[in-house]
């Protein structure tokens, strides 16, 4: 395979993967993560093809493609997260004033 076919593989798969909302620079947060062995060898092999380049970006393009592919289910998940930590905020709240009228 050529250099000029790997960099169209590279870029039809991760076009695939992520479609125009993948871009790199957007990515600003380290996440550490365990994977399988197995899992590892599939990141390293398309590293090693040069399709990606590192397993950070691979892992990236995957984790990204899952989420934007359910974007509509991660949206109201993101949303009952955010009630049920304006729930628990009230509800520590309440519990320090009554721990505190107690004094």
């Amino acid at each position: 395979m050529t250099k000029g076919n790997v960099v169209e593989l590279r870029e039809e798969l991760v076009g695939a993967l992520s479609g125009e909302s993948f871009d790199l620079k957007k990515r600003e947060i380290s996440v550490m993560t365990r994977l399988s062995r197995e899992t590892v060898e599939i990141l390293d092999a398309l590293v090693e093809l040069e399709i990606f380049k590192s397993r950070s970006e691979a892992v990236a393009a995957f984790v990204e493609e899952n989420i934007m592919a359910n974007s509509r289910t991660f949206q109201e998940i993101s949303i009952q997260a955010e009630e049920i930590r304006s729930k628990r905020e009230r509800a520590k709240e309440k519990a320090f004033k009554a721990l505190s009228e107690l004094k």
